[in-house]
């Protein structure tokens, strides 16, 4: 047994490792599970099987840290119950057999233009996930709408962003978070709402354990989760009050003149209506409605108001919750008339919870055409078709059916072949 824990110096830089997993080679892979990212180096045998892993000391976004959905990435690789071959259901048994990729590709192919053959180019869709690398992402959507004709594909990442999605396009005209990881740690004050990333997303914050500002962190979250039990504030406010309390917040900004006149001025517009909307917010009022005494409520807008560096974070509990887009864009909001954006340490930052929900949101050729373009510019259109060197005429001018609605066409016969 002692033999199996026997240690020795480890090539390629990894220090001590085992010796009976001493690797023969590395490589490199990005963790396929939360939205982090986390680059790990995959330790490979002689035969080029991978045996162990360790997280990237080099990579900027976890800086040699993994978490313990990250440490056990290779689990899946040794399932019992992992797939290997593509599989076909044989018709006389109703079960599904091994087949070559030779032959499964051969039937979708087959299935896929009979289809569309018998009920049009637009029968056919597919549904994907956030789980694909930004380049597949790409060419899945450029190989499904300008080469196979479709029309309708979608992401499970719509039904979870999709409301982070348009309040970023409805702001600023375009779908990104203004952030990089390093502003957990420039931040002098952070705010969560609808987010435990202490459980959710362990790396991000571990970079927020790492600011050495002493920063505030403020917790909105009906739950006292783990995060909320880290934080400097906890703010339990009712559940589906959120955008009462941020709207709260923006009144005492305005009322105290808390907010960035010279900023406001030079990159927003419509403030002066939103300052005028806010006047029935008073935080009596708010208080309410939220269940948070006023004077926290004003303790927590002058905390922002003060802040050099003020970051808003939120998650699910506001992408999935009650007037979502309306709150995501109340933190944006909040962002803006502070001046809180486009610094270090700044934004008001949507955190997706899949690893490449950002890939599939910008280059799936669902809501977007490649790249965030616009279905309906014109420009873009002929942009996308100079680049990939394609005829424009082969890019739709509308963009696809929502996730939910594809499902709705599978129900009504509309959609009669549908690729997962």
């Amino acid at each position: 047994m002692t033999d199996q824990l026997v240690r020795r110096p480890g090539d390629f830089g990894l220090g001590q490792v085992p010796a009976r997993l001493a690797p023969a080679a590395t490589t490199k892979s990005i963790c396929g599970y939360c939205a982090t990212g986390c680059s790990l180096q995959i330790h490979l045998d002689s035969e080029g099987q991978a045996i162990n892993l360790t997280p990237d000391p080099a990579y900027p976004v976890n800086i040699g840290m993994a978490c313990p959905k990250g440490w056990e990435a290779l689990t899946s690789l040794s399932a019992s119950d992992r797939v290997t071959s593509p599989l076909l259901r044989n018709p006389a048994t109703g079960k599904l057999e091994p087949v070559s990729w030779p032959t499964a590709l051969r039937v979708f192919t087959d299935r896929m233009q009979a289809a569309q053959a018998k009920h049009g180019a637009h029968s056919i869709s597919y549904l994907s996930t956030g789980q694909v690398p930004t380049e597949e992402m790409a060419f899945l959507g450029a190989l499904f709408k300008f080469g196979m004709g479709g029309m309708h594909c979608d992401s499970n990442t719509r039904q979870c962003m999709a409301t982070a999605h348009v309040a970023y396009k409805q702001s600023f005209g375009f779908d990104a978070p203004p952030y990089t990881y390093q502003d957990f740690e420039e931040s002098d004050v952070l705010v969560f709402v609808g987010s435990n990333p202490a459980i959710a997303h362990p790396i991000m914050w571990q970079r927020v354990m790492m600011n050495k500002n002493s920063p505030e962190i403020i917790v909105v979250d009906p739950r006292r989760t783990e995060t909320a039990m880290c934080a400097t504030r906890h703010v339990p406010l009712r559940p589906k009050s959120d955008l009462w309390l941020l709207y709260g917040i923006a009144h005492v900004l305005v009322e105290e003149n808390r907010i960035n006149r010279e900023f406001i001025d030079a990159h927003t517009n419509g403030f002066d209506d939103f300052a005028k909307f806010l006047n029935t917010y008073t935080p009596e009022t708010v208080a309410l409605m939220t269940g948070i005494p006023a004077n926290e409520i004003r303790e927590i807008a002058r905390r922002i108001g003060r802040g050099k560096a003020v970051s808003f974070w939120w998650t699910m509990g506001v992408n999935q919750g009650h007037e979502s887009t309306r709150t995501a864009q109340a933190l944006i909001n909040l962002a803006l008339m502070t001046g809180n954006i486009g610094r270090p340490g700044t934004g008001a930052n949507s955190i997706t919870g899949q690893c490449n929900a950002m890939g599939s949101r910008l280059y799936a050729n669902a809501t977007s055409l490649l790249g965030g373009r616009d279905f309906a510019n014109a420009t873009h259109r002929a942009d996308v078709a100079r680049i990939l060197d394609i005829p424009v005429e082969r890019i739709p001018s509308t963009p696809s059916k929502a996730y939910d609605q594809i499902i709705d066409g599978i129900e009504a016969g509309d959609i009669r072949a549908l690729w997962i």
